[in-house]
């Protein structure tokens, strides 16, 4: 869960620049097209971390569609919010497409609104006053999401930790830690797989016959996840 480390490519193909020579070599000796070993990198990064998205071939190819249609258009604010409050842009980016599909006039039936669906009180405790601004929605999320992995003090890993984190962006920081406290382990001991059983046992007031408020937080950070996925391969060949 969330395990995979950014590589930052010139740093990567300094370390390994025999291999890759060795690689463009054996290219440059075939007919095909030629091929840098940027690309040939890359285009190993892009097989492996699209490996391990499970979403359909129709949500893919929805993904980047809206990618150029919507998401090109605020990559920068992006960005530059992530750097500001010291978070990948593209968790930030990915929670903003499972939220929104990078709408920022979204709205839903519950009155959450914007690019990062923003609650009222979210968006007062980070200074949004227009939650249908796409910039202050990007920079109001950015700024959440740290505060959320700042006060994230409990999980065995990085990983368990954005879970947690990402719990929390949608069921709220008190419903999860009294999850977390509700489970038979000392809180660093808890990981994400121990939350989710949890939350998938858990009944509210606000489930439905036949979706539970615990699964839709499960699948909110499982999706993430795999939007997360997607970005980190295409941000390879982006660059």
């Amino acid at each position: 869960m969330f395990n995979i480390k950014k590589i930052k490519t010139m740093q990567f193909l300094a370390k390994n620049s025999i291999i890759f020579i060795f690689i463009f070599g054996l290219y440059a000796c075939t007919k095909e097209p030629e091929n840098t070993p940027v690309s040939v990198y890359c285009s190993i990064i892009n097989e492996k971390l699209y490996s391990f998205s499970r979403l359909s071939d129709f949500e893919k190819t929805k993904f980047d569609e809206l990618k150029k249609l919507r998401f090109l258009k605020y990559k920068n604010d992006f960005l530059e919010a992530a750097q500001t409050f010291d978070i990948e842009w593209e968790l930030l980016a990915a929670v903003a497409f499972q939220e929104s599909q990078w709408n920022p006039n979204a709205r839903s039936a519950t009155q959450v609104k914007g690019m990062m669906m923003l609650t009222l009180p979210t968006a007062a405790s980070v200074g949004v006053t227009n939650r249908l601004d796409p910039i202050q929605s990007i920079y109001g999320g950015a700024q959440y999401i740290s505060d959320l992995k700042s006060n994230t003090d409990y999980g065995t890993s990085s990983g368990d930790k954005i879970a947690f984190m990402l719990a929390s962006y949608n069921l709220g920081t008190t419903n999860i830690k009294n999850a977390i406290n509700a489970i038979d382990k000392k809180p660093s001991e808890v990981t994400w797989l121990d939350l989710e059983r949890y939350l998938l046992n858990l009944k509210t007031s606000m489930d439905s016959e036949n979706y539970s408020r615990g699964q839709q937080t499960v699948d909110f950070v499982e999706r993430v996840r795999d939007y997360y996925y997607l970005l980190l391969a295409q941000n390879c060949s982006d660059s």
